[in-house]
């Protein structure tokens, strides 16, 4: 237990120390509050990157072979199987099915620090009330420290998103020759002129 206080007593005197840099109260709440939300993010972004790297070769497999039969439903519109394109686009469907909700679970992982950002904040601004310029129903006219910190965090997390993208488009090195197999789409098999047509295999 001491070992815990001991460590929460850091966190909470470096978590702080964001709040009073600025002489002005409410400046320096939403500074601290800033930080907070940017630490929340990189943690999350950490968890994020190790997942990720830990079932890369799963998550993968999974969007190869949701392309592939994606791919081969196509080629047997192309060729007007109606039973291979059935068979293949359900894989495929599957497939999706299978790479949609492995990335939705490893995104959801990187939103771990925010409950207990929350829970400190409530620890410290549970009694901090902010004026609404109007009365919202269900709400009342004034709002906690949640209705402060998310909006918050949703900006910092675009902004990181942002900055992140920038810097790794401008070290981004050539394309190699070896790139995965690119999910075709109806103009990639059929002439424009024919897709109306032959997309009626599925009467």
């Amino acid at each position: 237990m001491n070992v815990f206080y001991t460590i929460y007593s850091y966190i909470d005197r470096f978590l702080i120390w964001f709040y009073r840099i600025a002489e002005i109260p409410i400046v320096g709440y939403y500074l601290g509050t800033s930080v907070l939300a940017l630490i929340c993010v990189v943690l999350g972004h950490i968890t994020l990157t190790i997942a990720k790297t830990i079932n890369k070769k799963h998550i993968d497999s999974q969007n190869h072979q949701m392309i592939k039969m994606h791919n081969l439903s196509l080629y047997a519109l192309l060729a007007k199987d109606k039973h291979a394109y059935k068979s293949c686009n359900k894989e495929a469907n599957e497939a999706f099915g299978k790479y949609f909700f492995s990335q939705l679970a490893i995104s959801i992982s990187s939103l771990w620090p925010i409950p207990f950002a929350l829970g400190w904040m409530q620890t410290r601004f549970s009694n901090v009330n902010f004026l609404l310029p109007f009365h919202i129903p269900y709400i009342g006219d004034s709002v906690g420290y949640t209705f402060t910190f998310i909006p918050m965090y949703i900006l910092i997390y675009i902004l990181y998103e942002n900055l992140r993208a920038l810097i790794i488009n401008n070290k981004q090195s050539p394309s190699s020759n070896d790139e995965p197999e690119k999910m075709l789409g109806l103009s990639d098999v059929f002439p424009p002129a024919k897709i109306g047509e032959d997309i009626g295999i599925g009467h």
